[in-house]
């Protein structure tokens, strides 16, 4: 018969004929191949779903100290839920501060206690945010809604599409 194929059994698993190969499949290597593709679909789930969980607490602290070092504990913890709600440190311009280094054993307390307290006490929901009083509008201003506000940092989250 023409275009007729036909299929073998192979300890109850059923494969397509192959021509010209003597290369057989056994059970185990086809649930290896199924095993393989479920654990690879599984990392790349928990990829995308890494946050804050991720982040380093000595890099976090860094990051806060850099953003909101002269704004006191509130104005940390701010920055450590903007940090969190993100899920992670690209783009926060404080991990880089040079004046960071700096600061005494006491704001590092601090920042360190914003990090630890705002896994729990998330005091909004923004993920962007900026000095508007000495940088002026960003621009995205115009694609976010403002969500909350402490002394010169502005926090912010996409407008929803209506």
């Amino acid at each position: 018969m023409v275009g007729y194929k036909r299929e073998r059994v192979v300890n109850t698993a059923v494969l397509p004929a192959r021509r010209g190969t003597k290369r057989r499949y056994s059970m185990r290597r086809y649930w290896l191949e199924i095993l393989l593709i479920f654990a690879i679909a599984l990392m790349l789930v928990f990829c995308f779903t890494a946050g804050a969980e991720t982040i380093p607490t000595k890099n976090a602290v860094r990051a806060i100290i850099g953003e909101a070092s002269n704004q006191g504990y509130h104005g940390m913890l701010a920055i450590a839920c903007g940090i969190r709600n993100r899920g992670t440190l690209k783009g926060v311009y404080g991990l880089r501060a040079k004046h960071v280094d700096s600061q005494p054993k006491w704001v590092w307390t601090q920042a360190r206690k914003a990090w630890l307290e705002s896994e729990h006490n998330r005091i909004h929901d923004g993920y962007m945010w900026e000095n508007i009083t000495a940088f002026g509008k960003p621009s995205w201003y115009n694609d976010v809604r403002e969500v909350y506000r402490y002394k010169d940092h502005v926090f912010f989250v996409e407008k929803e599409d209506n």
